[in-house]
């Protein structure tokens, strides 16, 4: 399995040895004076470095009571009108390190992508005609996996499958792919949470032969336009913050930067601090 999913005490927790990290959400109603010490000790057990945390404001002082500091924050992301945090705990110091040419590089990152900021009522580029983006469905799950296969070809650990689809599936995420005359280019997969009116962006693969061609622009254009049928007010997602393509888009879509998270998870096979990105719907 990719990574684990459970439920632990009424708090979706993901977890597993390839990120080397616990990732808890769903967290809002929950005792966190309970589950926080049951995640350190999950954390100790299995030897992960690292315990991100996303909560409304009123979990954020129980977080920093056990030793979590905030890495990024979205202004009304549960429900468009409370602000939600996303906090960490290091269980190994040296996770917090970064050399000092990837520093330089996060902070140019940012500073190129902020000024690449449009408003919302900016035109957008039109789909090329050559190409088209639909909803996929669990029929849809083996090509999503075939290219997964080809974009993480050297790197087969972060292959997802057609089993781990079905699961986040039934864990009501969504999934679109842009296609070019029949074959899958670009794929997403949404986190939608009805319950905090807010949509995750959890993954952007390309075909390996169209990397670079800024393709993702064109999903993620699509997924604003179904803000309304989500039922959401906020879009999110995380974003390798070495990535200068990726974040210069979702800029350009009128995003705001909320923070970054450090050393969060491995892609390919480097450990990457990731930049949280947000865009507030117009009726939000």
């Amino acid at each position: 399995m990719f990574e684990t999913i459970e439920n632990i005490d009424g708090a979706l927790v993901y977890h597993g040895n390839m990120h080397n990290r616990i990732y808890l959400t769903e967290a809002d109603h929950v005792d966190l004076d309970s589950l926080l010490p049951k995640m350190k000790q999950l954390a100790k057990e299995k030897q992960y470095e690292k315990i991100l945390g996303k909560a409304s404001e009123k979990g954020v002082n129980t977080f920093k009571s056990k030793g979590f500091m905030i890495e990024a924050k979205i202004p009304g992301l549960y429900n468009g009108t409370i602000d939600g945090y996303f906090l960490a705990d290091y269980t190994n110091q040296k996770r917090l390190l970064n050399d000092e040419k990837n520093n330089k590089t996060i902070a140019t990152v940012k500073t190129i992508a902020k000024a690449a900021n449009k408003p919302n009522t900016d035109s957008h580029f039109e789909l090329p005609l050559n190409l088209d983006i639909k909803e996929l469905s669990s029929s849809d799950f083996s090509t999503l996996e075939d290219l997964h296969k080809k974009a993480y070809k050297y790197h087969p650990h972060q292959i997802k499958d057609v089993s781990y689809f079905a699961q986040l599936e039934q864990l009501d995420h969504q999934f679109y792919g842009l296609y070019k005359n029949g074959e899958l280019l670009v794929s997403a997969i949404l986190d939608v949470n009805t319950n905090e009116a807010n949509v995750e962006i959890v993954d952007f693969v390309t075909h390996p032969d169209y990397r670079g061609q800024n393709l993702s622009y064109f999903l993620v254009q699509e997924i604003k336009k179904q803000m309304d049928k989500l039922c959401c007010k906020t879009i999110y997602t995380m974003v390798r913050a070495t990535s200068y393509g990726l974040n210069i888009t979702f800029s350009k879509h009128g995003f705001i930067l909320a923070g970054t998270l450090i050393n969060n998870c491995i892609v390919r096979d480097s450990l990457e601090s990731m930049n949280v990105w947000y865009y507030k719907g117009i009726n939000a």
